[in-house]
């Protein structure tokens, strides 16, 4: 492939991916599902062209969402969970027992949640208040366990279709 082809995919890549974090502080419904789009947008370049290019994608994205995002809360997300999550989840699968794996995952992605929700609170000063009472909170995060397992789903789903569908459609147009 053409290094400057791959070098401009890539940069459209990461404006297409600021572009949806951007969608995601927007409205607040995408807060958290447009760093969900994000990932599959790093999983492709991931996929296609190496963690080099990928990890150049997840730090641009980063950064301009956390810069130029009015609500930072989708960049946070991005950028504590699912921006990495695609450059390290081949290295996660290599985890043995599979449940170990599973868990490592969790954990990794509760982390990453956790951070992201701290820095909003505490250092951007977004107030914590729920609808839900006392149940706001331990709902909430279960609720976002189920979204992770419902994206691991996903996610191994979408890397298949671009895989036998994709992938060689996209190394074709940027070999010409």
């Amino acid at each position: 492939m053409k290094k400057a082809s791959v070098i401009a995919f890539a940069g459209v890549a990461a404006a297409l991916t600021f572009v949806l974090l951007y969608l995601g502080s927007v409205m607040w419904i995408f807060a958290y599902t447009a760093p969900l789009f994000c990932g599959l947008i790093i999983m492709v370049i991931n996929t296609t062209f190496g963690k080099k290019y990928a990890l150049s994608v997840f730090f641009a994205a980063s950064v301009l969402g956390l810069l130029l995002s009015p609500d930072r809360e989708a960049s946070l997300v991005y950028t504590f969970f699912f921006g990495y999550y695609p450059i390290i989840k081949d290295k996660l699968e290599l985890i043995k027992p599979k449940a170990l794996g599973f868990i490592v995952k969790l954990i990794i992605f509760n982390l990453g949640i956790a951070a992201s929700q701290l820095i909003l609170i505490y250092v951007l000063g977004v107030p914590l208040d729920g609808e839900l009472g006392k149940w706001g909170i331990p709902l909430f995060i279960v609720l976002l366990n189920v979204v992770f397992i419902s994206y691991e789903r996903l996610y191994g789903v979408m890397l298949k279709l671009y895989k036998t569908k994709f992938e060689s459609r996209i190394s074709n147009m940027l070999n010409k």
